[in-house]
């Protein structure tokens, strides 16, 4: 069973509850990386070290569509909130792109890299293959409609910046995740 299919078993009121955790998780995300690390951001969009990224990632690879929809809400919302409220299009566009570009680096690296669908027998170079994949495509993808919309002036640079800021990110989170998975599995086995 892929995980797509476990999503269609889900209940209508179950799928809602999981993109409004990842939509919540990944908007307090973002406040966080604001506040701990906004000073160091390069140009729009692109910061040296961007946690969230690293939610959009786990999410999509565990939750492909679901993920992809709560972070795209999400994303919305916070370009609603921390932007220009009156660039519809500029807003929605770039919540797609948010939600969108895992959910790409996903489909790729099942291609490219063989990803299995259920996540199975994942090594650390895996994950390694799959956090740069996915850097690549996101700073990519938004650079190429920042640019495009006149939101960065030097492509090359705001790529290389947003690429390295995501990499950072989602290296944070997936070691994190990978940590408290191993604690979690730890304190189970000391359980009588």
């Amino acid at each position: 069973m892929t995980a797509s299919e476990a999503s269609h078993e889900l209940t209508l009121q179950t799928q809602a509850l999981l993109v409004l955790f990842c939509a919540v998780a990944y908007f307090y995300a973002f406040k966080l990386n604001l506040y701990w690390f906004d000073w160091i951001e390069f140009s729009h969009g692109a910061n040296w070290v961007y946690i969230p990224s690293g939610l959009r990632l786990l999410f999509v690879l565990i939750m492909p569509r679901l993920g992809a929809i709560g972070v795209a809400l999400s994303s919305i919302v916070v370009n609603y909130s921390y932007g220009d409220p009156d660039s519809h299009v500029f807003n929605i566009v770039t919540g797609v792109i948010s939600g969108m570009s895992p959910y790409i680096a996903r489909y790729l690296a099942r291609r490219w890299l063989n990803l299995d669908p259920l996540l199975v027998n994942l090594t650390g170079r895996d994950f390694f293959k799959i956090s740069v994949l996915f850097a690549v495509v996101n700073a990519l993808v938004h650079q190429l409609w920042y640019f495009w919309v006149d939101k960065t002036q030097d492509f090359l640079a705001s790529t290389l910046a947003m690429g390295v800021g995501d990499w950072f990110g989602t290296v944070l989170v997936l070691a994190t995740a990978s940590l408290g998975i191993q604690l979690f599995k730890l304190m189970q086995s000391r359980k009588p």
